[in-house]
């Protein structure tokens, strides 16, 4: 038995299903795929934002983070620095 990658279901795993219990995981699979590349109009920006002069250091991350990570949230704060919890 295995564990479809799409769906988490349980299928029997066979030559032709090795990793998706039906084709059409398949191919959601293949549309849901993030890019592992950075857009070329990206690195465009990355380009313009280098040549640019920044008052601080936290403005340059800021417009950085809005290029590669539009979606992502602001990094949580504590005092005036970003919080990065320890794994120890």
């Amino acid at each position: 038995m295995g564990i479809c990658s799409w769906c988490g279901d349980a299928f029997p795993r066979t030559r032709a299903t090795r990793k998706y219990c039906t084709p059409r995981c398949r191919t959601n699979a293949c549309l849901g795929r993030k890019p592992r590349r950075v857009r070329a109009a990206d690195v465009e920006a990355l380009h313009a934002m280098l040549d640019a002069d920044y008052p601080t250091v936290e403005a340059l991350r800021a417009h950085l983070q809005r290029i590669l990570r539009p979606e992502a949230p602001p990094p949580p704060l504590m005092g005036d620095r970003a919080y990065i919890p320890r794994l120890d």
